[in-house]
C-alpha cells in the first residue's frame, strides 16, 4: 500500500524553492567569506550600501545604525578590555558623544595608518 501514496504534486515545487532558497542563502555566506579573505572595505561598503537600499532605509536611519553598530562594537569584551586598559576609557559609561569621540580617534588612528602605508 505505501507503494500507493503518492507525494503531493506542490510538494516538488516548495522542495525546489527550498533548495532555492537555501542554495540562495548559500551564495550569500560564500560571498561573505570571500570578502571576509580579501577585507575589501571598498566591497564591504558597496554590500552594506546595497542592503540599506534594499530595506529603504533613510539617511537617519543608517546613521543610527552605523551608531548602535559601533557602540556593540565597542562594547565587545577585547574591544573594552582594550580601551581600559590602554586609555582608561570605561565604554559603559560613555554616552552618544563619547562613542562618536572614541570613533573619531579610531578613524584617524586608521587614516594615518592608511597613508603611512601607500608613502
Amino acid at each position: 500500500m505505501a507503494s500507493e501514496i503518492k507525494e503531493p504534486q506542490d510538494y516538488k515545487r516548495k522542495q525546489s524553492k527550498a533548495n532555492s532558497t537555501e542554495s540562495n542563502q548559500q551564495d550569500f555566506l560564500d560571498l561573505l567569506l570571500s570578502i571576509r579573505e580579501e577585507k575589501d572595505l571598498d566591497k564591504m561598503q558597496e554590500l552594506f550600501i546595497s542592503i540599506f537600499s534594499i530595506y529603504g532605509l533613510t539617511t537617519d536611519e543608517v546613521a543610527a545604525l552605523l551608531f548602535s553598530t559601533m557602540k556593540e562594537v565597542l562594547n565587545e569584551k577585547q574591544n573594552k578590555d582594550m580601551l581600559a586598559d590602554k586609555f582608561s576609557i570605561d565604554i559603559t559609561k560613555l554616552g552618544a558623544e563619547g562613542v562618536l569621540q572614541v570613533q573619531r580617534a579610531l578613524l584617524s588612528a586608521y587614516v594615518d595608518k592608511a597613508n603611512a602605508h601607500e608613502a
